[in-house]
């Protein structure tokens, strides 16, 4: 530290910054990391708490069939993401998004999907039989 006209300074890189000057860049370096962090998605949120797999958020259409992937874009990210972990039809077994925008309902308290309107009417005359087959598909 020099002391030059009653005022404390530091040298850093042959200049010369004020206590005042130092206070600032460091306010200014604070404030632009938490910037950086809250425009990145860096939070205090695990992906696996969330629920959500971030290279499933940008990768959900690999392997998929274009009619699939158009039905599904559809669908609320939230509801896609579900769609996608359910992967078919408890009714029919064919691949959610195959016939169109997969319909959600609710059937005993619990969300799911099916491929078509047309499986609704069988999942709600046996629902215990379908939603144990979606049990046993996690």
């Amino acid at each position: 530290m020099i002391l030059k006209r009653k005022r404390v300074s530091l040298v850093f890189m042959q200049k010369e910054i004020s206590v005042l000057n130092l206070k600032k860049l460091i306010g200014f370096v604070a404030v632009t990391l938490v910037g950086a962090m809250v425009l990145a998605g860096c939070t205090s949120q695990d992906a696996s708490k969330s629920g959500t797999d971030p290279a499933a958020a940008t990768d959900w259409k690999t392997g998929l069939d274009e009619e699939v992937v158009t039905a599904l874009s559809e669908l609320s990210a939230d509801d896609r993401t579900a769609a996608l972990a359910q992967k078919s039809c408890p009714v029919s077994e064919n691949p959610l998004g195959s016939m169109g925008k997969p319909p959600k309902i609710t059937v005993k308290g619990q969300q799911l999907f099916l491929c078509c309107t047309g499986c609704d009417g069988q999942i709600r005359k046996d629902p215990a039989t379908y939603l144990a087959k979606l049990k046993k598909k996690k």
